[in-house]
């Protein structure tokens, strides 16, 4: 998977938001060229609690033959709440967002968990590529870094055995 800042977001008449990418990416495995192949449905649960579904691009790689998905930097994988209500469960600005107390308890208990991880992650790409971070980096910005980097904790291969 790969995460985009810079796009559009264009809503059809059945309130399905299509997500049109407006920067070039490469593969995060071996840097190669990216080719769409596809689309599929993203769901994503905003502020409000509204239940959106995002039509997002599966891209192949083609040197490595690798599928990436394109999300949005409004998206935190595996989650289906917005980056937006993350990051206010994490402030805690939890007013205006519409969610219960047991999943704002596991959002914080996730990003506890995964924060040194994350920040271990952005200290490895600063010290390999010279990447500069702020110290006031947003969770979206951080996740997006990560992910980018391929360095996203999934457990997508404990499924697949066999």
């Amino acid at each position: 998977m790969v995460i985009i800042s810079q796009y559009r977001e264009e809503r059809d008449e059945d309130g399905i938001i299509h997500i049109i990418s407006e920067e070039e990416i490469a593969c995060p495995i071996c840097a190669g060229i990216l080719k769409v192949i596809g689309i599929r449905g993203r769901r994503r649960i905003d502020c409000a609690g509204n239940k959106e579904t995002l039509i997002i691009r599966r891209l192949r790689c083609l040197p490595c033959r690798r599928i990436h998905h394109e999300l949005p930097d409004g998206v935190i994988p595996y989650k289906r709440h917005s980056a937006e209500t993350i990051e206010k469960i994490i402030s805690g600005d939890v007013d205006d967002v519409c969610c219960d107390f047991v999943t704002e308890s596991r959002i914080k208990a996730w990003w506890a968990g995964m924060y040194m991880y994350f920040k271990n992650v952005l200290a490895s790409l600063q010290m390999k590529y010279g990447a500069m971070f702020s110290s006031s980096l947003t969770p979206r910005e951080i996740v997006r870094a990560v992910v980018n980097a391929n360095y996203w904790v999934h457990t997508r291969s404990a499924s697949m055995s066999g």
